[in-house]
């Protein structure tokens, strides 16, 4: 086995020594190139490499034009050479400079000046292997209960340069292989070329492999490798890999799913589904799932249940919920998730997470007061607003109550509106209040109905307000004997001027009146 290896060393040594010896400057292939006019003291660069004018000699001897150029390798000056058109220049055999065209001169050349003149340089960098792998399987995703895995490698050398001694090698993650070759060599792959998987027949046929499905618990993705090794023809080694993920699900399987839509009144089913694809029992499975906030339960559930599938088995359970938001943009519903133990390790998996639009109106009622505190007698403002969350155009009405000891002074206490998504209105009256104390106010009622036959009743919050008792005002009058206090409240409703003169004359009689009293008692 040893002597194997070292052979097979030796081989691969003297292949890369005839390759780098067996090669002159005619056989290098290059890479696209690029190119520009050059005057005196300009540069050109291709990738390491910087090439600069310096010079513009010229010869009497039939008017030969040359050019100096000065070649750097990551800035370093390297080398200086001097070109004739047409002529190139290899170094190392990395870098091609070849001097494409001159300027032409006056026939007079001690008229041209040197930064006058100009050469056309082109640089082009050794050609070199690179390689293009292309994955095709025949399913995107494998089941347990799938076939097996086919799998079609198509390999291309898109480089600038001739590969040598190509070796493809294919990592299978841990895949059984049933069909096909996981190792290919070619001696020589020709730019543009592809590796043939059947050297036996005239048309180009891919690598294909095939493996066999493996029964996995869990989802698990195998990565399927190429690794390439060549060399180009000065013997240099390159190497390539590339990969390639293949989705096996495992024998496990857990799904949910709701209705697409529904309206506000109508209820959703959600259903979990679980499944044993393998061929052994799956025991103690823990499934919890999660309400979106969005919902409400219409019975008691705890969204948890337990329970074995035995190899092949299927169950589901479902449960159903109540919308109480509108969306039209829809809502995800949280993924279940499943737990058990096998072989000493805790497996979970979760489900899919569906989506689900809820379509009707979403009526909203809000009722104000201003001032929060006031006098009796006062003047209150009352406002109400009620606007359309939802998605749907519905029609409403408001009716508000008035509580005990108040007056409507102006404005409606009921109204109705048409409200479209995102729509709202605003209600508003005034009321005198004729009572005292914590005055609470019955809330405000919204009855709502759309075109679907969807209807409902909102109700405002409670709300209430402080009424202070009025403040009054006294006024003394001195006798000789006694003192006559005339009171006046400050809340008085001023009246018209016929009236106050009235009142003047009954209060000045009054005032005689009680004189007159007085003064008899005085006398008996």
């Amino acid at each position: 086995m040893v002597m194997k290896t070292l052979l097979y060393f030796l081989m691969i040594i003297l292949l890369c020594t005839n390759i780098a010896s067996a090669y002159d400057e005619d056989d290098l292939e290059w890479a696209c190139g690029n190119s520009k006019e050059l005057h005196l003291g300009e540069t050109i660069s291709n990738g390491n490499f910087t090439v600069g004018a310096y010079n513009f000699p010229r010869s009497d001897q039939n008017e030969i034009m040359f050019v100096g150029i000065r070649l750097y390798a990551n800035g370093i000056p390297v080398s200086d050479q001097t070109l004739v058109e047409g002529e190139d220049y290899i170094h190392e055999d990395e870098i091609r400079i070849t001097a494409l065209e001159f300027s032409v001169p006056s026939s007079d050349w001690t008229t041209d000046l040197p930064e006058e003149l100009w050469a056309e340089i082109k640089m082009e960098q050794i050609g070199v292997p690179r390689f293009d792998v292309e994955f095709v399987t025949d399913k995107d995703e494998y089941f347990t209960y799938s076939s097996n895995i086919e799998v079609d490698l198509t390999i291309q050398n898109r480089g600038d340069a001739e590969a040598y001694d190509v070796e493809v090698n294919v990592d299978m993650d841990g895949l059984e292989v049933i069909g096909g070759k996981t190792h290919y060599h070619c001696s020589a792959l020709e730019k543009g070329r592809r590796v043939d998987g059947k050297t036996d027949t005239t048309a180009f046929d891919p690598i294909t492999l095939r493996f066999g499905l493996p029964s996995v618990i869990e989802d698990r993705i195998f990565n399927l490798a190429v690794n390439i090794e060549c060399y180009d023809i000065r013997g240099v080694k390159y190497s390539h890999s590339e990969s390639y993920p293949v989705k096996v699900s495992g024998m496990f399987r857990i799904s949910k799913s709701i209705n697409d839509n529904i309206y506000m009144d109508e209820i959703a089913t959600v259903t979990v589904s679980l499944r044993n694809d393998g061929t052994r029992p799956i025991n103690s499975i823990t499934v919890s799932d999660t309400m979106p906030p969005e919902f409400e339960l219409t019975e008691n559930s705890s969204l948890l249940w337990e329970l074995d599938l035995g190899a092949g088995e299927y169950r589901s359970f479902t449960y159903r919920l109540k919308p109480m938001q509108p969306s039209e943009g829809g809502y995800v519903i949280p993924a279940a998730i499943a737990k058990w133990s096998w072989d000493g390790r805790t497996y979970t998996v979760h489900a899919n997470s569906p989506g689900i639009t809820v379509y009707g109106p979403k009526i909203g009622l809000s009722k104000r007061v201003d001032p929060e505190t006031i006098e009796e007698g006062g003047i209150v403002t009352v406002k109400i607003l009620v606007k359309n969350t939802g998605n749907v155009l519905a029609s409403i009405d408001v009716v508000d109550s008035l509580p005990e000891g108040a007056v409507l002074i102006d404005g409606a206490s009921d109204g109705r509106a048409v409200l479209a998504a995102g729509e709202s209105h605003t209600f508003g009256y005034n009321m005198r209040m004729n009572t005292t104390g914590s005055v609470e106010l019955p809330p405000a009622v919204a009855h709502f109905a759309d075109t679907h036959d969807y209807d409902g009743t909102v109700v405002s919050e409670n709300i209430s307000i402080m009424v202070n008792p009025a403040v009054y005002s006294a006024q003394t009058i001195d006798t000789p004997d006694q003192t006559i206090t005339t009171v006046a409240t400050t809340n008085t409703t001023t009246g018209t001027d016929k009236e106050s003169g009235a009142g003047s004359v009954c209060t000045l009689v009054g005032f005689f009146a009680a004189v007159f009293v007085i003064m008899r008692v005085k006398r008996t």
